[in-house]
């Protein structure tokens, strides 16, 4: 008999068009092969019929949940006045309760995994009453995210941020005592969250890439001087590098060089992200049906993120690609590439110029980064080799006994 898995997505998985789609919608894969999935997820957009379609190849049984408008947000700032974290408050869904409790009644699972702290509380009673192994993808130590925040955020934001990085570290550390198992995308994401909680749950479970989706594409024609950035533009960190890199690095580069674009391309453009599209030189595309021809055409793709958690697929995909990358130092934490060999590292306004302009300027280079990168991303991130630790998942749950060293700080 296969095994049953319960999975709890705090957003559809797919299409797999952003960061945590793209986690899920892999995770979801893998252990299908493996197991009878029943996916719940609460949907924050509308869903067509096929997603509805795609989703059904891959679940036994399924629920997608809608959960959109003022509402959710009016629950997250409720759930921090009354002492708990807006991002619980966010995902509070009544329906989702109502399904994880008649599901709870009808099979017996032999494992359970959330994807996010914001869904974890899901997966124990009065939702779920079984003796069943229970996994948290967290993805990223996302308490840091809102530190990080913080640290750049003027009075009184700064404050709301440090308030909400605080509870949801202490829920974080809640999960380190009652779950089986911790995910994170990276060994940085590991130590970090060691680093206020000494646990042995905590595992890293990379990010991968479809290299055989993101393939180089050597008879595409390279635009000259051209820079794209790829991502979902009303993410905060997202909308904040492209207008930082188009206020502070390209008018250098669009002086040096008159033909340079940078072309800034993901949904949901901000308005201030939109604006962008006003500077000579500069291209917001807003959605776009597939990436690769953006990237493919691209002289470089550059990720200057200020803030970043974990392992960014956007760098991943555009070195599976065969571009040369350009990368802040945030992504990289995340990631065992090598500066100056898989891609190239910089930081101030000055070191994006220089960085930027080898690339404009080298053929040479440009070629040898892109082949250096993507057989690196061949190398250590296939999905099925960084998804091969959710076998243990799929083990039949043994009694756990607390060692003295798993203890909270």
């Amino acid at each position: 008999m296969r095994p049953k898995i319960l999975y709890i997505t705090h957003r559809v998985p797919w299409p797999p068009d952003r960061g945590d789609r793209i986690r899920t919608w892999n995770v979801l894969k893998y252990l299908a092969t493996r197991a009878d999935v029943d996916l719940v997820c609460l949907a924050d957009e509308p869903v067509t019929v096929a997603t509805m379609i795609e989703l059904r190849k891959v679940t036994h049984r399924l629920a997608v949940i809608p959960h959109a408008g003022k509402k959710r947000y009016i629950a997250g700032l409720y759930s921090l006045l009354s002492g708990g974290t807006v991002t619980e408050g966010l995902f509070d869904c009544e329906e989702l309760k109502r399904t994880l409790i008649a599901w709870d009644k009808g099979v017996s699972y032999t494992a359970l995994i959330a994807s996010s702290s914001g869904v974890a509380r899901y997966l124990f009673s009065p939702f779920i009453n079984q003796p069943a192994t229970r996994w948290v993808d967290l993805i990223d130590v996302d308490s840091q995210k809102w530190f990080d925040y913080a640290a750049t955020a003027g009075f009184p934001m700064s404050r709301v941020y440090r308030m909400e990085g605080e509870r949801l570290r202490q829920v974080e550390r809640k999960l380190a005592e009652t779950c089986d198992r911790l995910l994170v995308v990276s060994d940085a994401e590991c130590s970090l969250f060691r680093s206020f909680c000494q646990t042995t749950r905590i595992a890293a479970v990379g990010n991968g890439v479809d290299f055989r989706y993101f393939a180089p594409a050597p008879d595409v024609a390279v635009d000259k001087f051209s820079c794209v950035f790829v991502g979902v533009m009303n993410y905060k960190p997202n909308a904040d590098a492209a207008v930082w890199f188009a206020n502070n690095v390209f008018p250098k580069i669009r002086e040096r060089y008159p033909a340079a674009m940078f072309r800034v391309v993901g949904k949901s453009p901000t308005a201030e992200v939109r604006a962008l599209a006003s500077i000579s030189g500069i291209e917001v595309t807003g959605s776009v049906p597939d990436v690769r021809p953006w990237l493919h055409r691209a002289t470089c793709a550059v990720v200057p993120l200020q803030i970043a958690r974990g392992v960014q697929n956007k760098v991943l995909e555009a070195m599976s690609c065969g571009r040369p990358v350009i990368c802040s130092p945030a992504p990289l934490k995340g990631l065992a590439a090598e500066p100056g060999l898989h891609l190239l590292r910089a930081d101030s306004a000055a070191e994006w110029f220089q960085a930027v302009s080898r690339v404009f300027d080298d053929q040479s280079l440009q070629q040898e980064l892109g082949m250096a990168g993507s057989a690196f991303v061949q190398l250590h991130h296939s999905w099925d080799h960084c998804l091969a630790a959710l076998d243990q998942l799929l083990e039949q749950p043994e009694p756990w006994i607390r060692s003295d060293t798993e203890v909270s700080k």
